[in-house]
């Protein structure tokens, strides 16, 4: 069995940690990435974990092991990548891995590629088959997005990125048209773009933060309508029914015609939806010690974070 080591003890750790496990990967040791932390010890416990250390880097040096996950605080992360890749093992690193698209430019060109970056949603059944259709698509698309983010730029940075990098996974590669900021007494509140992709698709982006709304992206392709609303479920359409008024009924009503409805798999309803498939892949990089396959790399995850920047700005402590 694969033996990893763990540095991070956020509550999104316990999730990969039940992944992992569920793969045949075997967590054997756990460091915060606070060296001052006075929970490691009960965290490890509570998940199992035989081995805990105060200090991620003495973790590092005294373990033997095949790979690495990273799931600490965005602001320690860098750093923690930066001596992890040293070890030359598979490495899953939480996403946003930063939020500078600088300081991965500069990890790049030292890194191995062996690194997956977890963009969990990725791995959605619902996503995967968009992407499918897309690729095989000969049409323009029309499309559009629907972001209602925590209205903070840190937010934005956070979690919205993963909706930036679920585009570029479905989409390859977007270039920004326009865009907008919606400003509101000295602060962003929102943002609204158009993205061109190299197939000369386009897609509007509508990040309307603390709307009353779900995420969703909708994509048009002929006459067919798919919906992700939420990004975990998946409606198709095609045709529409037409409903003509009568007395009792004075409105015409246009309904589209549903043809396919699709869920998530069943293990995402045990597991945080896309970490069991997202753990898999890094099993498979382990045994073959081999570059992601589907994940997003360090490279897209500049790329994605490069947008952001393009959509709102550099990241500011300050103003976050």
């Amino acid at each position: 069995m694969q033996k990893i080591v763990v540095i991070g003890a956020s509550p999104i750790v316990i999730f990969h940690i039940k992944a992992l496990k569920e793969v045949g990967l075997e967590p054997i040791a756990i460091a915060s990435s606070n060296v001052d932390s006075t929970t490691i010890e009960k965290f490890a416990l509570e998940n199992n974990i035989a081995k805990h250390y105060s200090d991620w880097k003495k973790m590092l040096r005294d373990e033997v092991f095949d790979g690495i996950l990273i799931a600490s605080r965005i602001e320690s992360t860098i750093a923690i990548l930066h001596e992890s890749i040293k070890y030359n093992v598979p490495i899953l690193v939480e996403k946003p891995i930063s939020f500078d698209s600088d300081s991965l430019r500069k990890i790049i060109e030292s890194a191995h590629d062996k690194i997956m970056v977890g963009y969990n949603r990725r791995f959605y059944k619902t996503i995967r088959h968009i992407k499918k259709i897309i690729d095989e698509k000969k049409e323009i698309v029309l499309a559009y997005m629907v972001t209602p983010e925590t209205p903070t730029i840190r937010k934005f940075f956070d979690n919205t990125s993963h909706s930036i990098d679920m585009l570029r996974f479905i989409f390859g590669e977007i270039q920004i048209n326009f865009v907008k900021k919606i400003i509101s007494e000295g602060k962003i509140r929102g943002v609204v773009a158009t993205f061109i992709t190299e197939q000369n698709d386009i897609i509007q982006f509508i990040g309307n933060w603390g709307a009353s709304d779900n995420f969703s992206l909708s994509t048009y392709i002929g006459k067919r309508k798919l919906e992700l609303r939420p990004f975990e479920e998946l409606t198709i359409y095609e045709g529409m029914d037409i409903v003509e008024p009568t007395d009792e009924s004075p409105i015409r009503k246009y309904i589209p015609r549903m043809i396919e409805s699709i869920k998530l798999e069943n293990i995402d309803s045990k597991i945080k939806p896309g970490f069991f498939q997202q753990a898999s892949e890094f099993a498979q990089m382990i045994k073959t010690n081999s570059k992601p396959k589907n994940a997003s790399t360090l490279v897209d995850a500049k790329k994605t974070l490069e947008i952001c920047e393009e959509l709102v700005g550099k990241f500011d402590n300050n103003n976050s």
